[in-house]
């Protein structure tokens, strides 16, 4: 029997790394082939041991592609969605979690709803309304569109965080004097940090990967990384060497942010704050 759970466990830990496998492959065969010449890149055959070279850095570094531009257009509109998402949608989600009002429900599913809503079914009204505010090619019209994307998904994980936290707790401030307001920024936020750091993380997460919205509302100033990483396809050939190194730059600041934030990833500070 022993023996038996033991290969059990042995199978259960080569599958979860398999799994685990397939899943950082991509990713370490972008950052490889991002170190290769242009020979091992476009080799038939793939090339496992090679002579790393920092080439395509350098082309990426002093291109015309201006991609440190484009880098920092991600993380200013990232940033920004991200921080309109997280305001507005906390505001929200407390008025779902803790006001009982008629229909309240459905508005809670209408705002997921818009979550489900396909991208292509409205870029086109999206670029008529901002070529009519003439905002084209500006930060602010991606930063609009995307908030459209993070907002939803803002509301409805800030509000199961907000439930969470027991009631009593805002009462108790309520009767030392605290107004809604102040109990709001002052106990609710503080206590939910853990959900206010999760759900803004994937909120920029959201904004940095999105494609077809800054593909179609920005053409050269406001250029996300996302898109620049196209832009090394040619008439005649795909420099794939480059490419592969503008989409490991790409992901390097979300990849440091995760790490630097994977210690506050755990909910549960609000878990048994009124025992005792």
């Amino acid at each position: 029997m022993r023996a038996f759970k033991i290969s059990l466990k042995v199978v259960y830990y080569v599958l979860i790394a398999f799994v685990l496998s397939l899943a950082l492959f991509p990713i370490y065969w972008t950052i490889t082939t991002s170190f290769k010449s242009k020979l091992d890149a476009l080799s038939a055959s793939p090339v496992w041991v090679f002579k790393p070279i920092i080439d395509n850095y350098e082309y990426i570094a002093y291109a015309k592609i201006a991609f440190p531009r484009y880098l920092l257009n991600s993380i200013i509109i990232s940033f920004s969605a991200a921080f309109i998402a997280i305001s507005v949608g906390s505001i929200a989600a407390y008025a779902l979690a803790r006001y009982n009002f008629k229909g309240k429900e459905n508005i809670a599913f209408w705002i997921l709803s818009t979550r489900m809503m396909p991208a292509p079914a409205v870029v086109i009204p999206l670029y008529i309304l901002m070529r009519g505010l003439r905002i084209i090619d500006t930060h602010l019209a991606p930063i609009l569109a995307h908030v459209i994307i993070t907002l939803p998904f803002a509301v409805w994980v800030m509000r199961g965080f907000f439930e969470e936290i027991p009631v009593e707790i805002e009462e108790a401030a309520q009767v030392d004097g605290c107004s809604r307001r102040q109990t709001f920024m002052k106990i609710v936020l503080p206590l939910s940090l853990p959900g206010l750091i999760i759900t803004s993380l994937f909120s920029i997460m959201f904004s940095w990967n999105e494609f077809l919205y800054a593909l179609v509302l920005t053409s050269t100033q406001a250029k996300t990384a996302t898109v620049a990483c196209t832009e090394f396809r040619g008439w005649m050939e795909t420099a794939w060497g480059p490419a592969f190194a503008a989409a490991t730059i790409t992901i390097i600041p979300i990849l440091l942010l995760t790490i630097f934030l994977q210690k506050h990833l755990v909910r549960g500070l609000t878990f048994g704050a009124v025992k005792g």
